[in-house]
């Protein structure tokens, strides 16, 4: 019986070894190391035209900017302890902030897209193996006058790609009140970060989790990587937190305030100079695209007020002249002279609007509701430098019912210098009341 016994033991045991199962496990993927570059190593080797890698060799690097934000697509920056470069992905995702690298280098190719050096083709399959997560890599603190210095060839810029930050910064006074990109229509847009000597691009993707918040409006520091697009320097946010603009106090240009509401209105523009941007008290005069504002203009000795787009190399000016705030009452109505000169057909240069929220630095932003209705001069109904008065325009059907509050009229300029939409249009003798 103990035999017996012991024979079923041993034969259950034998049994159940055979059906125990083992699992393959996947293949450990191992890349050769080869020669070892730095990022300065291998920047480099490039003299001016696309170099193929196919020898053995590799590069170690910290990644400082991925694509989590949704600012960067496909494209991820690297540094180490002697510069920085951009990867151009094969396809997006796999690599993090903070990812301490080997970029196995053959089948990717050195190159330069509108002067920023690259390497392209990365497949992170391929030609990525991860050493580390989670490794800090701090930002190094310049000035936009460094950023800005100009290095031929163009490529060998040292501050390209890399992680930096700025102090004592501000968005431009025309820009506040706009959002860091179009959210809506997802377009990427440049916005201006300033030290008031000195500017910079900031490049934002329409694409980004912060594109439809408002550009912050006060001074303070700003942390991105360096891009670079033909002569113009660009930075690339990684981390909307890294934008402490908070300072308002610290602005070296400080955001204007309006005036407290007046009566009435009366401006011929007299004070101004023919050629000169106008400056006048309580009024507003800016831009919220380009660079052209509303300047004086002489006609036959007397000035009036002139806005054009001709020769401003500007894709689109859109031009701002905006009233000082009015307290509204019943009854009030807006009376002025329009002319225009060099008529561009298909171009729609001016309109005047209402605006009940205009606060001195939200012209993008505001509400205005178009004076509809009015007689401005218009080709080819009007002759070419002749003055056409509006008549009165009363204001209560451009204001909410049984409004009381306070009001500002614009007087809206848009024009193109490359698409040559470019007429000259003028205002004078503006009274509300």
């Amino acid at each position: 019986m103990n035999i017996r016994l012991t024979l079923a033991i041993m034969t259950l045991v034998v049994l159940a070894a055979a059906c125990k199962k083992e699992f393959d496990e996947p293949p450990v993927r191992t890349l050769p190391t080869g020669s070892v570059l730095t990022v300065a190593q291998l920047r480099a080797l490039f003299t001016g035209d696309p170099i193929r890698f196919r020898g053995d060799s590799s590069v170690y690097a910290v990644v400082t900017a991925d694509e989590q934000s949704g600012n960067l697509y496909k494209n991820v920056y690297v540094q180490d302890h002697t510069g920085a470069i951009v990867l151009r992905l094969v396809n997006p995702g796999g690599l993090y902030q903070g990812d301490s690298i080997r970029i196995y280098l053959p089948g990717t190719t050195l190159s330069s897209y509108q002067n920023l050096l690259q390497l392209d083709s990365v497949n992170v399959d391929n030609n990525v193996v991860k050493q580390a997560t989670l490794v800090p890599k701090a930002p190094e603190t310049v000035t936009i006058a460094q950023l800005n210095q100009v290095y031929t060839p163009a490529w060998t810029n040292p501050w390209q790609a890399k992680l930096i930050r700025l102090e004592g910064v501000e968005f431009i006074l025309s820009e506040l009140g706009t959002t860091y990109a179009d959210a809506v229509n997802q377009e990427t847009v440049n916005k201006t970060l300033s030290d008031c000597d000195n500017t910079i691009l900031v490049r934002n993707s329409g694409y980004a989790n912060f594109a439809n918040q408002q550009l912050p409006s006060g001074n303070g520091s700003f942390v991105g990587v360096v891009g670079q697009f033909g002569d113009d320097m660009q930075l690339f946010i990684r981390n909307i937190n890294e934008v402490q603009l908070n300072s308002i106090e610290d602005r070296c240009d400080p955001i204007p305030e309006p005036c407290p509401p007046t009566t009435s209105v009366a401006e011929d523009f007299a004070s101004g100079t023919s050629n000169v941007d106008l400056s006048l008290e309580c009024w507003f005069n800016l831009s919220t695209a380009g660079t052209r504002v509303w300047r004086g203009y002489s006609d036959a000795g007397q000035i009036c007020a002139q806005a054009t787009a001709f020769q401003s190399g500007n894709p689109s000016d859109v031009a701002w002249l905006i009233s000082p705030t009015l307290q509204f009452t019943p009854g009030m109505s807006l009376s002025l002279r329009t002319q225009y000169a060099f008529w561009v057909d298909g171009q729609v240069p001016f309109k005047a609007f209402v605006s009940t929220n205009f606060n001195g630095s939200n012209a993008s932003t505001a509400n205005w509701t178009e004076i509809t209705g009015a007689t401005f001069a218009n080709s080819p109904t009007h002759s070419f430098n002749t003055w056409v008065p509006s008549g009165q325009i009363p204001l209560n059907g451009f204001l909410p019912d049984g409004y009381s509050g306070s009001f500002v009229v614009g007087f809206r300029y848009t024009g193109s210098g490359p698409n040559l939409q470019t007429t000259n249009y003028r205002i004078d003798d503006v009274v509300i009341q």
